[in-house]
Order: C-alpha cells, then sequence, then structure tokens
C-alpha cells in the first residue's frame, strides 16, 4: 500500500460526511447557522417546519443545519431535537460547539417522537449535565434524593443516531449533591420535607411554622416539587406546599403545590417535577402526600402533621422520575407518624422518611443513586460524560472522545456512583425499587468502529469491556476496532 494514501479510517469517515452532506443538500432544506440565525433557532425551524425569525432558511422534511462558524458558544438550553436533522460542520477541521459549563448540548427526541439525527465534522466541548440538588429548610426539612447527571454533550430519549468524524472533550456528568436532614420542626411540632432535584433543577426545601414549602426550581428539567407546608401551633391548619419547577426547555409543566385544607399537590409533566404536599388541615385530615415527578422531574414533599389540629399522620414524599430523586416524607409531632419517603428514579437519590413518634420507611433509590443515611436523602449517579443513550441506536464512526468526566460529590445520605465517563448506554428494563417511570420498553443498541479513547474518567468503573472509565452497558473493544474489519470480504470504500 502506498504510504502517500490516507489511513483506512480517515477515508471511511470523509466518505460518511460527504455522503451525508449529498444527501442532505439533495432532499431537504439546508439552514446554515449564523449570527442571526443561531443554532436554537436552526433547531426550532427544522423541527416545526416553518419559518423563525432570523433564519432565512425554513425547514421543510428532512433537513440540515450546516455550522460554519468557527465556535458556537452556548449559554443555555438548547430546544430538543424532535424532527430529522443532519448536523453539518463545514470546514476542513470540525466546527466546535461549547458549552458554557452549566448547560448540556443536546437533547434527543422525547415522548412523542423518535427523529432520525446524524453530526459529523464537529466538536462538542465542555458540555454539563449536573443533576439537580436538594436543600435544606430553615427549621424546616430537607432530606429529598437528589438528581442524576446523564450526557454532558448528548442525551438520547429515543430515535436514531450517528456521529462520526467529530471529537468529544472535556464534557461532563455530574450527580446532585442532597443536603440538608428531615426534622421535626420548631417546637416538635411537624414538618414539611424537601422536594428531590430533578434532571437539572433544584428540589425546594420544607417549610416550618407559618412558612410555605418553597418552589422546585425549574432548569433543563424541573426540579423536585416544593416541600409540604406544617401546622403551625396557634393556628387551625398548615400551610401550604411549594409547586414543582417546570422542565422550561421542554414545555413540561410542573404540578401545583397542595393546599392545606383543599386540593392536593399535581404531578409533573415530561421534565417537571411534582408538587409538595400541603400540612393537615384538621384533626382527621393527615398532611398530603408529596405527587410524583415526570421524566426528569423530582418527587414532592411530604406535607406534615401535629401542632394544634392533632393530626397523627403526615405525608408521604412522591417519587421521581427518570434521573430524578423521590422528595422526602413530611413529619409529624412526637405523638404522630412521619411519612414515607419518595423512590428516587433510574440514577436518582432516595427520600428520607419523615420523622415522628415512628418515623417513616425511607425510600429507596433507583439504580445508581445514593440511599438514605441517618435522615439525609441520596445523592444523584453520574453517567455518561459525553454521551447517554435511554433508548434507540446509536452508531458512533470515527470518533475522539478525550478527557470527559462522570464525577458525584458528597451528600448529606450515600452519594449516587460515577460510571462511563465518556459514554454510558441504558442496561436494564426495570429498578430494583420498583419505580420504572421513564423507563423503555426496549434496552438501546450501540454499535461503531475507529473510535478512539483517551483520558476519560469515572472513579466508580470497573475494569471489564463493558464497564470501565470509558464506557459502560456498550463495549468498548468493539467501538475501537478498525472500520476496516467491517469489510473483510476486501472491499475498500475508497
Amino acid at each position: 500500500m502506498s504510504t502517500s494514501r490516507l489511513p483506512p479510517l480517515t477515508r471511511l469517515a470523509g466518505a460518511i460526511v460527504a455522503a451525508l452532506a449529498a444527501i442532505s443538500d439533495g432532499h431537504a432544506n439546508v439552514i446554515v447557522v449564523d449570527a442571526t440565525c443561531t443554532l436554537d433557532k436552526a433547531i426550532d425551524s427544522a423541527n416545526f417546519d416553518g419559518p423563525v425569525a432570523g433564519c432565512a432558511v425554513a425547514g421543510s422534511g428532512r433537513d440540515t443545519i450546516k455550522i460554519s462558524g468557527a465556535s458556537t458558544v452556548l449559554t443555555d438550553e438548547l430546544p430538543a431535537i424532535v424532527s430529522d436533522i443532519d448536523f453539518v460542520g463545514s470546514g476542513a477541521t470540525p466546527r466546535t460547539i461549547t458549552g458554557d459549563g452549566a448547560h448540556r448540548l443536546f437533547f434527543i427526541g422525547d415522548a412523542g417522537s423518535t427523529p432520525n439525527v446524524t453530526f459529523s465534522n464537529l466538536a462538542f466541548n465542555a458540555g454539563v449535565a449536573h443533576g439537580g440538588n436538594t436543600v435544606d429548610g430553615f427549621d424546616a426539612g430537607g432530606g429529598a434524593g437528589a438528581g442524576a447527571g446523564l450526557g454532558g454533550a448528548l442525551f438520547v430519549f429515543s430515535g436514531h443516531v450517528g456521529v462520526s468524524a467529530s471529537t468529544f472533550a472535556s464534557n461532563s456528568a455530574v450527580g446532585g449533591i442532597a443536603a440538608g436532614y428531615v426534622r421535626p420542626g420548631a417546637g416538635s411540632d411537624g414538618s414539611g420535607s424537601g422536594g428531590g432535584g430533578g434532571m437539572f433543577g433544584a428540589g425546594g426545601a420544607g417549610g416550618d411554622e407559618s412558612i410555605n414549602g418553597f418552589n422546585g426550581g425549574s432548569g433543563g428539567f424541573g426540579g423536585g416539587g416544593g416541600g409540604g407546608g406544617d401546622t403551625y401551633p396557634s393556628e387551625n391548619g398548615g400551610t401550604n406546599g411549594g409547586a414543582g419547577g417546570g422542565g422550561a426547555a421542554f414545555g413540561g409543566y410542573g404540578g401545583t403545590g397542595g393546599v392545606a385544607g383543599g386540593y392536593g399537590a399535581g404531578y409533573g409533566e415530561f421534565g417537571g417535577g411534582g408538587g409538595g404536599g400541603g400540612g393537615s388541615s384538621g384533626p382527621s385530615t393527615p398532611g398530603q402526600f408529596g405527587a410524583a415527578g415526570g421524566f426528569g422531574g423530582g418527587g414532592g414533599g411530604g406535607g406534615a402533621a401535629g401542632g394544634n389540629v392533632n393530626s397523627f399522620l403526615a405525608g408521604a414524599g412522591g417519587a421521581g422520575g427518570f434521573g430524578a430523586g423521590g422528595g422526602a416524607g413530611g413529619s409529624s409531632s412526637a405523638y404522630g407518624d412521619g411519612g414515607l419517603g419518595g423512590n428516587g428514579g433510574f440514577g436518582a437519590g432516595a427520600g428520607a422518611g419523615g420523622l415522628g413518634y415512628h418515623n417513616g420507611q425511607s425510600g429507596a433509590p433507583g439504580f445508581g443513586g445514593g440511599g438514605v443515611f441517618e435522615g439525609g436523602g441520596g445523592g444523584g449517579a453520574a453517567f455518561g460524560g459525553a454521551i447517554f443513550i435511554r433508548s434507540g441506536t446509536l452508531d458512533l464512526v470515527g470518533d475522539q472522545f478525550n478527557d470527559n468526566s462522570s464525577t458525584v460529590g458528597a451528600s448529606s445520605g450515600n452519594p449516587g456512583l460515577a460510571k462511563g465517563g465518556a459514554l454510558f448506554a441504558l442496561h436494564i428494563l426495570g429498578n430494583d425499587n420498583g419505580n420504572d417511570q421513564g423507563m423503555p420498553l426496549a434496552l438501546p443498541e450501540v454499535t461503531g468502529c475507529g473510535n478512539a479513547f483517551t483520558g476519560n474518567a469515572a472513579p466508580d468503573a470497573a475494569s471489564t469491556d463493558v464497564d470501565n472509565a470509558s464506557t459502560f452497558g456498550t463495549s468498548r473493544a468493539a467501538l475501537e476496532q478498525g472500520c476496516d474489519a467491517i469489510f473483510g470480504n476486501g472491499f475498500d470504500p475508497l
């Protein structure tokens, strides 16, 4: 073989890029990203096949989004990709898409779509998926589970995704930190407890004395529902729970907070957290339960019981959605029972049981999430520093994965696990705790060749082919094999 010829891998990757460009130019509109047609607007145009202010070309069918600038810097969440799109870097070297150290770069698919998406000749840098933290309240309860950090550069909810001739560098998945503990409340009365952290947004704190529970935070995915209000000794009833945060970039709404003596907490939609339960409103009325979060949304905190109304049963914490923590159970007076803690979703921490004469049983974490320890909620896991795939297919050809990482921090309860520094493929269809919200019906399929992995880190990685510092749930060796092995019959693509 002549030494002047391109290496087989380079030729194959070049052929794929050229083929994608030819297909895109021949069968769809080409939307060019520039100063006025920014990347988020280009995605909106392609998603909805219509004109968007600032973009000269409207999407129509399967579109190509051409990125020609040297660097595109993101400062917020991009819209979820729900249409067939080919992203192509235009130039001799990969075009760079850089996060701001706080946001994931791309989210692909949703509950109603399975798009076909390709990326070629691009550099994905410094994307961050940070699981939502949980917080403590003032003289009130925390104790909720934190959210998981999943896929710093790409999160594949569903669909068919191909990435070729591209690089992933310094992207990270960071597990959420659980702070605070369930509390009895001031004067030994009941206290509302904290809402679970979402896939991005923070959970709300519980309320105490005449203070309402705080809303769960909103972000890429809504934070856990606000903590439930408690019973004030000189009043006849409890205060209201806080609302769950909404998934701002995904159109999902957080659940409404429960009203003491009125309606209960509302459930979160896709991306939204569940609302926190209101405190007990009378002697025979228990504290309201926190509602469950939707996909990526934390469970609401349980409402309190006790105080002057002599209610003896606090509300349970709501279950977290996929990647989101369970809410903590509300606390009762010294004569009542604490509420049950909520189970975490996949990768997310458990919510603690509330305090009382009989403490409520704590929830259990989803796979990889942290469990409760002495009234503190579990921390979130960190999976897939660069890519997390939940469902569908992923094909990687000639890509470089350099210095990506999965990490977790200390929590009031037990921390979550950190695995798959570069790539994590979902490997189970159900969690041991029975909370299977958001789990797919079939496992994803990952294929590819000619990829390289260097400097990736995941502290809890094993040393096997399918669980190592770079990959989890899929074979690293298969992804690294030379692409010429695919053409074992001697066929040379160029």
